[in-house]
């Protein structure tokens, strides 16, 4: 069985703290080392950008992210991806197969950031409030009225299910009596 090289495009989520406490570059070099320990030749790592994550990701709300393009083996990837989720900053990392590396991320190449020009926000879990539910005037008056409605209909059922009770009652009664007689 041959094992073929296959062209990656991969975003790699590294923690911000991280990025913030050693450099992007640091991490950025860390990150490579860690692919091309496991045989990945990495074309192009640049910055992506630091942003808010769609969903809280393990009590973290923003995230630091590296797009690369990357040539590998399949069980490559899954080796630096297993590595990965074990040791470091990167917590979350997604690889697309492509057809081929476009020409305009060539250009970029293993990008060199300038840390001292790199804002990483502080990762702090944004604070919810949350507001007692008020209910609005015209449902507290409908739930009210309709409360009452169902007592008078209570109400009602009994006394028709009296008068059937008795309605029922008295032919029985006269039946009886004509046959004592």
């Amino acid at each position: 069985m041959t094992n073929t090289k296959h062209t990656y495009q991969a975003m790699f989520l590294l923690e911000n703290g991280e990025v913030r406490e050693k450099g992007f570059s640091a991490v950025r070099d860390w990150l490579k080392g860690t692919l091309e320990k496991h045989s990945i030749d990495v074309k192009v790592l640049r910055l992506y950008g630091e942003r808010k994550l769609a969903y809280p990701i393990g009590g973290r709300v923003r995230a630091t992210y590296v797009l690369g393009w990357l040539e590998a083996e399949g069980e490559a990837v899954n080796a630096a991806m297993r590595d990965m989720y074990l040791v470091g900053p990167a917590f979350r990392m997604r690889f697309f197969q492509e057809a081929e590396i476009p020409e305009a991320e060539l250009a970029f190449g293993i990008e060199e950031v300038n840390d001292a020009d790199l804002v990483i926000l502080d990762d702090q879990p944004e604070e919810v409030i949350e507001e007692e539910y008020v209910e609005p005037e015209e449902e507290k008056a409908a739930s009210k009225d309709a409360a009452d409605g169902d007592k008078k209909t209570e109400g009602k059922a009994d006394d028709a299910k009296a008068e059937t009770t008795e309605t029922k009652e008295e032919p029985a009664k006269e039946a009886a009596k004509e046959e004592a007689k």
